[in-house]
């Protein structure tokens, strides 16, 4: 079985950690504006939020996405390299996890089971008394709750 190497995995919690960091920066810039507009004491409208921040923090959003992508997929499963041999090895755990999924919801609905396994039913045949009417096997000689012969 397949497995994702741990290279790739802290490739993907490398690219994760600078999404946080790039949101926080992002977000900063507004939290600074918001706090230097509520300051009554201060007077001097010259002030301006780091917009730098923001502008590092997209650009960090941006290659943390492109870095958990190739972390996640591998060079070659997400585009990097061209190489389909290559990439069919990158995206095989995601395949044989898809593959599994897709086994499990098949196999948890009743009428894909009754298609695939249809359980063979003999037909069953009764034959009716006709001193009672009560109704007995075919094979039966005698009825089974008079007890007269058939």
């Amino acid at each position: 079985m397949s497995r994702i190497s741990n290279k790739r995995k802290a490739t993907y919690y490398i690219g994760m950690a600078m999404n946080v960091l790039g949101f926080i920066l992002f977000i900063s810039v507004f939290i600074i504006g918001i706090s230097m507009m509520n300051d009554p004491l201060d007077f001097n409208m010259d002030k301006t939020p780091p917009f730098m921040n923001a502008v590092i923090g997209i650009i960090l959003i941006i290659s943390g996405s492109i870095v958990m992508n190739i972390g996640a997929k591998g060079a070659a499963g997400s585009g990097i390299i061209l190489d389909p041999d290559k990439a069919r090895e990158d995206l095989k755990p995601f395949n044989e996890a898809g593959g599994k999924m897709i086994n499990d919801v098949i196999s948890n609905i009743d009428v894909v089971d009754k298609l695939v396994k249809p359980k063979e039913e003999k037909e069953i045949i009764k034959i009716k008394c006709r001193s009672c009417g009560c109704l007995n096997d075919e094979d039966a000689k005698f009825c089974k709750s008079c007890g007269k012969e058939i």
